[in-house]
């Protein structure tokens, strides 16, 4: 089934035309992703539920990634997507008092130009709750904060973001929890 994606300026304005998800990652065209953490916070520490990519995703197949999510389809809303990912992605039914929004991201990546809504869910569960419903992800586990990043130094290639992306998550996380 092809997916089809809202454009928008690259000043996030809708542009009112619909693209191919081939078409929009080729030609560079702009368009909306989520991408939503998972965390606890015990004591003064971060932990962070990474999962391991399915061996068929067509970016990072086979990495330890920090987030969930994926591009916004043409016709839905930021808040549907998120709810959507979540469920698919993991099972995980959309409480909004856990939800809270952070930055949106401006991603120039040629021809990758997306602008991404990140979210940091608070998850206190136990993570068998979780459930793998669409085959993109193969396992999952909670990380320290500063596991993530020493093993994002140590062995960069085994994951799909990177220690300073962390640092930054970090900061925008920490900053909302004290407003």
């Amino acid at each position: 089934m092809q997916e089809y994606f809202d454009i928008v300026d690259e000043n996030n304005i809708p542009t009112r035309e619909k693209k191919l998800r081939s078409e929009s990652h080729a030609k560079g065209f702009w368009h909306r992703t989520v991408h939503i953490y998972l965390f606890k916070k015990v004591d003064d520490k971060f932990y962070f539920i990474v999962h391991l990519r399915a061996k068929n995703k067509d970016l990072h197949p086979n990495c330890w990634d920090t987030r969930f999510g994926g591009h916004i389809k043409a016709g839905e809303n930021v808040e549907d997507t998120v709810k959507s990912e979540l469920m698919e992605e993991v099972g995980l039914k959309l409480e909004k008092s856990n939800l809270i929004q952070g930055e949106i991201y401006k991603r120039d990546k040629y021809p990758n130009r997306e602008f991404t809504y990140s979210f940091y869910y608070k998850f206190d569960e136990d993570i068998s709750t979780l459930k793998f419903n669409d085959g993109e992800v193969q396992e999952i586990k909670w990380m320290e904060s500063s596991d993530m990043m020493k093993s994002m130094t140590d062995n960069p290639q085994i994951w799909a973001g990177s220690k300073e992306g962390v640092i930054k998550i970090l900061d925008v996380l920490k900053n909302k929890l004290n407003n």
